[in-house]
């Protein structure tokens, strides 16, 4: 599934849904996060690394600290010695963020992982699409 959503073309098109597997788990982590799925990796089933230097680019590392800080809401997980505790936390989240991506394509039927995607987060209220164009009316420049 990772590899579908990162890599693979969209039917129809030539672009993939995730540019990179670091932004897929990125949102993975967030949703999981948010609907309070953290699942433990089964090393059993095999798991694939991904080096951590790709989460140092940009604001990805960022995000594993802030998702690992809101989890246990001890500033100590910040400290040096602990980044693989947050990287643990992170890949929970991120394991528990696929499943729900997992569910909501096998749902959709999976041809169109983008559309079973936006609907997954219509549905759990993520995206609001009955907002109406917002009031520019009071602002000036």
């Amino acid at each position: 599934m990772v590899q579908r959503l990162a890599m693979q073309k969209l039917p129809d098109t030539d672009r993939t849904l995730f540019p990179t597997i670091r932004e897929l788990l990125c949102f993975a982590a967030l949703l999981g996060y948010s609907e309070k799925r953290r699942i433990p990796l089964d090393r059993d089933k095999g798991v694939e690394d991904i080096s951590y230097q790709q989460f140092e680019r940009g604001d990805a590392e960022d995000l594993i600290y802030l998702i690992a800080l809101a989890e246990t809401k001890d500033p100590e997980v910040l400290k040096d010695g602990e980044e693989s505790r947050c990287a643990e936390i992170f890949e929970e989240y991120a394991n528990g963020g696929l499943q729900i991506l997992r569910e909501a394509m096998l749902r959709g039927g999976g041809e169109y992982p983008d559309r079973d995607i936006l609907e997954l987060l219509k549905e759990r209220g993520y995206l609001n699409t009955d907002e109406k164009e917002p009031d520019l009316s009071g602002i000036k420049f």
